[in-house]
Order: structure tokens, then sequence, then C-alpha cells
């Protein structure tokens, strides 16, 4: 049994009063790439910061910071691009973003792209998934609910996103009481999988919110699913105590699949759990 894992060191809001260690740099989140990759990790979900580190979807700053990971990590670390809205930018500008930027890959969170299945956004919608899978750009779709799942699986219906297999991330407790996970929330994205016949068709990861973020996700490797970690989602360890870096959170987490005989996936199979499949 083997699992991808995926950092995510830094996310849209945080600032450093969060914690020290929090990369909002160019170089500094270059470094900590360079060092999760030592410590397991086999790609990054990429979030860039503006000059007053403040969230902002700019070309320039992913190319620039894009370039510096390349720099420092192998060839085979993979760079996952995000489009994350954060109730500042539109779905148009998210899909300019992927559109101009060509990203080796990128998360797209259904119900920031698609507000309210209008026929424009829809006809948007699959023009911007065709446009990905002719150039080849990794589509991570993120899923927040069981109604997102459902929601998925009506877009592959409509084929407004078409192809044989997807790559999704299922959140854990982002909407919980003081955003605090358990693995048990788990299950019912899984039920939803087996109920709208899409375990085959997928490739799926979680991220998980607060101190059960490792457990969560050790559970969701013994499932067959991959892993993202990092102070987007926790700073915490699971006794509470507060983490010390993103690489030792990935250590931490790479130990224990370790320990249950889990390894790390392929470089090819890597590229396919985020939607990379030539």
């Amino acid at each position: 049994m083997n699992t991808g894992i995926m950092v995510a060191p830094n996310g849209a809001r945080l600032l450093q009063d969060e914690h020290e260690a929090l990369p909002l740099e160019q170089e500094h989140i270059a470094n900590t790439a360079y060092e999760c990759e030592q410590a397991g990790a086999q790609a990054i979900h990429l979030h860039v910061r503006a000059d007053n580190f403040k969230h902002i979807l700019d070309v320039k700053k992913y190319q620039d910071t894009t370039k510096a990971i390349k720099k420092r990590c192998s060839k085979d670390f993979i760079v996952q691009a995000t489009t994350e809205a954060v109730g500042m930018y539109k779905p148009a500008e998210m899909i300019a973003l992927v559109k101009e930027l060509k990203p080796q890959a990128t998360s797209v969170a259904i119900r920031e792209l698609i507000l309210n299945d209008s026929k424009e956004e829809l006809n948007a919608a699959k023009d911007f998934y065709s446009f990905a899978r002719k150039e080849n750009i990794g589509v991570q779709h993120i899923l927040y609910s069981r109604e997102d799942v459902e929601r998925f699986a009506k877009l592959l219906e409509r084929e407004i996103i078409q192809g044989d297999k997807h790559s999704i991330l299922f959140v854990l407790g982002r909407y919980s009481k003081d955003q605090r996970c358990d693995a048990k929330d788990l299950m019912p994205y899984l039920q939803s999988l087996k109920d709208l016949c899409l375990e085959k068709n997928v490739h799926w990861m979680v991220c998980a919110f607060g101190e059960m973020e490792i457990p969560s996700l050790t559970a969701a490797a013994v499932f067959g699913g991959h892993n993202r970690i990092g102070f987007e989602n926790s700073r915490k360890l699971p006794n509470a105590d507060i983490a010390v870096s993103n690489q030792k959170q990935v250590e931490y987490l790479r130990n224990q699949l370790l320990a249950l005989n889990i390894n790390k996936v392929s470089t090819q199979n890597m590229r396919e759990i985020l939607g990379i499949f030539k």
C-alpha cells in the first residue's frame, strides 16, 4: 500500500503571528518546499502573497516562486498553484490565472468556480476544464462536503468535467466548530463515492484542520487515499503541542505511515493523483 504526500505550507489567510515559521516570502517558500521534499513530500500546494502578505492570484508571483522552488527541489517535485478565491476573486479571474500561467497543476474549489449553475458559468467551466486537459494541467477538484461530491458527480454526468479519471481533495473540519476535524469525518465522503459509483474514477486526497490532522491523514492512507499536510490546515500535533515546522509535520506523518508499512507512491502515480495524466 502506497500513498502520495503533498505539503500545504501557508494558505491564503495566515500570518506569522500564527506561527513564526510560516513561509510567506518567495525564498522561504522555496526553502520550505526543499525541506519538505527531503522529509517525504512529493508536491506543494502553492499560495503566493502580495508585498503586504495578503492573498493574491498573480501570474508573475506564481512564476517567480515556482522557478525558485524548481531551482531548489528535484525535477520530480510537483508545484500545484491554487486558484482559491477567498471571497476576493471571481470565477473569470480564477480561470484567467490558469490560462495565462499554465501551471503544472492547479486546485479548484467547485463551489468557487461555479456559483449558481447558470448557463454562462457552466459553459465557462466546461471551457476551462477542456483547456486544462488539452494543456495537460493537472486539476484537483476541492470538495468541502458530501453535497460537493454530489455536485461533482452531476458535472461529470453533464460532461462539464470530462475524462475517465479525476483528482479530488476532501476537506475535513473546515466548517466544524473551532475548525477541528475528526478522522470519522472522512466516512461520509467515502460513502458518497460508493453511492455515486465514483470509486474507480477518482484519485482522492485529504486535508484536515486542527490537531487531529495527522491521525485523519493516516486513516485516509489506510483507506487508500492520499495526504495533504501542512500549516495551511494545522499548526498542531495530535497531542496539541505546537508543531515546529512544515518539515517536521511531514516527517511526523511519514513516520506514522512507515510504521504501517505505507510507502510513497511513484513519481508517475503522484502526477496522476494530482490530475496530470500525460
